[in-house]
């Protein structure tokens, strides 16, 4: 139910959408991952689409969206999450440049599907949006191919911590029988010599005509020079080159209600697969009406010295 101004002819059309979230409970951690006490989180977000048709063939597109989190595990502010400017051409092709989703996102989507906990196999490794994105995705016939180029120079006065340039693409087919694949490749070129991060994952989904969804995705990060990583359990750090994670979710949906389980695990190559995610997440949400929902979630950790987590919400978008 966005709110959306056109001309008289339709061939100008500017759309507000957004959400509102409220959300309780132990949902982050303390230093030494302990779980924060009882508490709420607010979130808003309001975004600005546009759309200017040129002629048959290629259409103006834009977008301008915020984040306005209150009182939140990751503290008060007001960021932008999409700013970006393209054309759309034959209702298949489109170039953008601006801040915008990574093209590893499409992979990410597979898995990352509840509201309050998930996509921490990916946490650290991969961003979910670049600035300065040159992006180009093409979709039709079931293919779904997107490919990105973020030149973040290490020398602007910006948040991209010594990431000179980033690059990626995304391969992904969704089949009329249900069965969806991805393909996603991602390079972080550093500031400094030879310290490249890359991330290359795949993904498999299913999802059935009577409401059930599954899904799993399995990849690894390289590092070109060793990073370290400090283990609670052992009380000392590891050097690392590579980490190799999963992570798989199980839904079903009836009418209005919905129930989900989750799995996520990263672990490091050396050090004997030395574990640091390995979760679980049971969820479930109903809807009040279309555009409305409240939810609740478990999120059940397996790594020694680190509490579980959980929450309850309401949301409610436009």
């Amino acid at each position: 139910m966005a709110v959306t101004w056109s001309t008289d002819d339709h061939r100008q059309v500017l759309e507000l959408h957004g959400k509102i979230e409220q959300n309780l409970g132990a949902l982050g951690y303390q230093p030494g991952y302990r779980a924060e006490s009882f508490g709420g989180d607010t979130h808003a977000s309001v975004g600005l689409s546009g759309a200017g048709r040129l002629n048959s063939d290629v259409i103006l597109i834009g977008e301008l969206s915020w984040d306005l989190v209150n009182d939140s595990r990751y503290g008060d502010h007001i960021y932008s999450d999409e700013a970006w400017l393209g054309v759309r051409i034959r209702d298949d092709l489109e170039l953008t440049v601006g801040r915008s989703d990574s093209p590893f996102n499409q992979l990410r989507d597979k898995t990352d599907v509840f509201n309050l906990f998930g996509g921490n196999a990916y946490a650290y490794l991969v961003d979910g949006t670049l600035d300065d994105q040159l992006k180009v995705t093409w979709a039709g016939d079931g293919w779904d191919l997107r490919a990105g180029y973020a030149a973040n120079d290490a020398n602007r006065q910006d948040d991209n911590e010594d990431t000179k340039v980033r690059y990626g693409g995304s391969v992904g087919y969704q089949a009329q029988n249900g069965l969806g694949a991805v393909v996603a490749y991602d390079n972080k070129r550093e500031g400094s010599p030879h310290s490249d991060v890359s991330n290359m994952a795949v993904g498999l989904s299913y999802q059935s005509p009577g409401g059930f969804y599954a899904a799993v995705t399995r990849g690894r990060t390289d590092f070109q020079h060793n990073w370290q990583v400090y283990s609670l359990k052992d009380q000392r750090f590891y050097n690392m080159r590579r980490v190799d994670y999963w992570e798989s979710v199980l839904s079903y949906s009836r009418e209005n209600m919905a129930f989900g389980v989750g799995y996520s695990r990263q672990s490091l190559r050396e050090a004997a697969h030395l574990h640091w995610v390995d979760e679980y997440i049971l969820a479930t949400e109903y809807y009040l009406m279309p555009k409305a929902k409240v939810y609740a979630e478990l999120l059940l950790n397996r790594m020694d010295g680190q509490d579980n987590l959980y929450g309850v919400g309401l949301q409610y978008y436009f």
